[in-house]
């Protein structure tokens, strides 16, 4: 169990957190891990992976609810996976996969894209075709936005599921969960009429990204003190924002810009991930965010744009993998 006593609360320098860089990966999922800075590093890094309706067709390999739930067949499965891909494409220069899930506690996506709605109670399912775990609409009524409260993140059970007492086993941490972001959370929450409040009534709507901003920092800094209780490096997080390109920029600007800047202010590193849409209207706002650490768009994107407006990062570009064949 956790206790409040056992938080930890770290300040790192930016010099400290200059050291690090956060960088994509894809085991069961897209997700981000923080990364060493290593100056020999190849500049161009190419990031792939395997969808779970791959990992079942290929070598029966499912993700029901024993993988998020079972921390035993969580760490078998990945250790079977991070096997093949090695037996696979091991002999690819420079590859490198997993994170020697056999010898590890993983917590690799462990209730994937569901986890911040499950602390809302949805519910969840771990049976879908697709392989990822689904949390259902919750559809809150205006009323029952408006008297929304942050959910009591200590006591719940999936966090004490997924965040038991640490035991002196010898064996680090590794993988990261699935935080999802603000517009992605609130419209798990609030359904299709999220876009009907951020026109009609705006104050409703920031209410509503108020409370999932809360719960999801307060939960990633959760997470980052039981995976780093000594506060050995920076903190950080990545915000998604899956759901932007159905928002324009300007009211990208009035409505969201203020939890990234937030979010931002909370973390040492803070990047933001838009699936692979092109970005440009909402380039001008992001750029008021000085420092960003990580951004990844579609292709269609205007990149020397994104170079000239954020000089010091290595942007993130979603390809089709066809692209690449061809």
């Amino acid at each position: 169990m956790i206790s409040t006593e056992e938080e930890v609360t770290v300040s790192t320098t930016e010099q400290d957190a200059a050291k690090y860089h956060i960088q994509p990966y894809h085991m069961n999922g897209l997700n981000w891990r923080l990364v060493a800075d290593d100056p020999d590093r190849d500049n161009i890094v190419i990031v792939t992976g395997f969808m779970p309706s791959w990992w079942t067709e290929e070598y029966g390999i499912t993700f029901g609810s024993d993988f998020h739930k079972d921390l035993d067949v969580h760490r078998a499965t990945l250790a079977r996976m991070e096997s093949i891909l090695e037996e696979r494409f091991g002999d690819l220069p420079n590859f490198d996969c997993g994170d020697d899930y056999a010898n590890t506690d993983p917590m690799e996506r462990r209730y994937g894209d569901a986890l911040i709605p499950a602390l809302f109670d949805a519910q969840v399912s771990f049976d879908e075709a697709s392989g990822h775990p689904y949390a259902s609409n919750l559809a809150l009524t205006a009323e029952q936005v408006e008297q929304l409260e942050p959910p009591d993140i200590m006591g719940h059970p999936v966090t004490q599921l997924l965040l038991p007492e640490r035991k002196d086993n010898g064996l680090r941490i590794t993988g990261e969960l699935g935080f999802e972001g603000v517009i992605n959370i609130a419209y798990q929450l609030r359904d299709q009429d999220m876009f009907l409040d951020m026109i009609d009534s705006p104050g409703r709507i920031h209410h509503l990204y108020d409370v999932v901003w809360q719960t999801i920092n307060d939960f990633v800094h959760l997470v980052r003190a039981w995976q780093d209780p000594a506060g050995s490096r920076p903190t950080y997080f990545v915000n998604c924002d899956c759901l932007v390109n159905m928002i324009s920029g300007e009211t990208y600007r009035q409505q969201l810009l203020e939890f990234e800047k937030r979010f931002y202010d909370s973390f040492d590193l803070y990047g933001i991930h838009t699936c692979n849409w092109t970005i440009d209207p909402y380039l001008d706002g992001m750029a008021e965010i000085p420092n960003l650490a990580y951004l990844d768009m579609g292709p269609g994107t205007d990149i020397d744009r994104v170079h000239k407006l954020f000089p010091d990062l290595c942007p993130s570009v979603m390809v089709h993998p066809q692209w690449l064949r061809e």
